[in-house]
């Protein structure tokens, strides 16, 4: 976020009664994932043997790029200057981890495209396959767990947070991009739940950020309007005027979220119109930004969408 038109078109658009109490399931293990700069990526195995690093997203799209592709034996038709090269059936990735979306119909097909610059992963599995499971990112281990339905943990209520989501005429979600409440500067604002959210820094911003090294990392966005806001209130705040993809950034001393007060956090500033407009077309109102791995780093998350419920733990 904010992704390319073309990324984020690409979108997919509900217990048994036992005769005994079921004994207590073993938690599940963690799914082939590994954490990088606090965004996680799934290593999935073809049938051939090769490796395809799937982009996990709650706030992104599904596809294939031509590179997953090309692992998979799947033919497309790349043409230059256009970004959709075809389109593909799920794939066949080996293992039961890696499940279709839960919502997705018998003749789900995924878009095959050609990668933005700069982007080196094989696919994204975004908010349609998080959506109507329980899942764990835990940013302490590194892991990222799908649990049973409905496991969440025991928790205070005051970190336990009701989250939204676009309803249809019969109460059901329409999309699965969870909205979730945070306060900056005492203020409550909107955000999308984007565990994909990422920087994409200069070598000077990155340095600004701790490590000149890392030009990708999690990040967090916010809209112009309110960037504007933070910097005319507090002048003293930590700015960078052109950092994630030219755009500015600003370091708030903390944010709020789920009864905890986490940070320092950065965020960069995107149009107003990228969230209070394009974004709320699948939200269940328009949000002020979207809240990633930045300010997540110090929490076992689990979110059961389902019930629209997330309990963080720190």
């Amino acid at each position: 976020m904010i992704r390319s038109l073309t990324w984020l078109a690409c979108l997919l658009v509900a217990p048994l009664a036992a005769a005994a109490p079921p004994a207590t399931p073993l938690p599940p293990e963690p799914l082939p994932a590994r954490m990088q700069h606090h965004r996680f990526f799934i290593d999935a195995q073809a049938p051939s043997g090769q490796v395809l690093h799937l982009f996990t997203d709650t706030g992104g799209g599904m596809n294939l790029t031509t590179s997953g592709a090309d692992k998979l034996g799947i033919a497309y038709e790349a043409k230059p200057g256009e970004q959709l090269a075809g389109t593909t059936p799920w794939p066949r990735y080996a293992g039961a981890g890696i499940p279709p979306p839960k919502s997705a119909p018998p003749d789900m097909t995924l878009p095959i495209l050609s990668p933005q610059q700069g982007l080196t992963f094989d696919g994204m599995l975004g908010a349609s396959w998080f959506g109507g499971r329980t899942w764990e990112w835990d940013y302490r281990a590194g892991t990222l767990r799908q649990l049973p339905d409905g496991q969440l943990p025991k928790a205070d209520p005051a970190h336990v947070v009701k989250l939204g989501f676009q309803r249809g005429d019969d109460g059901g979600h329409t999309t699965h991009f969870p909205r979730i409440p945070a306060r900056v500067d005492g203020e409550e604002l909107q955000f999308l739940f984007d565990t994909g959210a990422t920087f994409r820094l200069d070598e000077a911003a990155a340095a600004r950020l701790g490590d000149a090294a890392v030009r990708e990392r999690a990040g967090n966005f916010i809209t112009q309007e309110v960037m504007q806001r933070w910097r005319e209130r507090h002048p003293d705040w930590p700015t960078i005027d052109k950092g994630d993809a030219g755009m500015a950034m600003i370091q708030v001393p903390a944010v709020e979220v789920a009864g905890y007060r986490t940070g320092p956090a950065w965020f960069s500033a995107r149009p107003d119109a990228a969230f209070h407009e394009y974004m709320a077309q699948w939200m269940d109102r328009p949000v002020d930004g979207a809240l990633g791995g930045e300010a997540f780093r110090g929490f076992r998350i689990t979110v059961d969408y389902p019930a629209e419920t997330a309990v963080f733990e720190q």
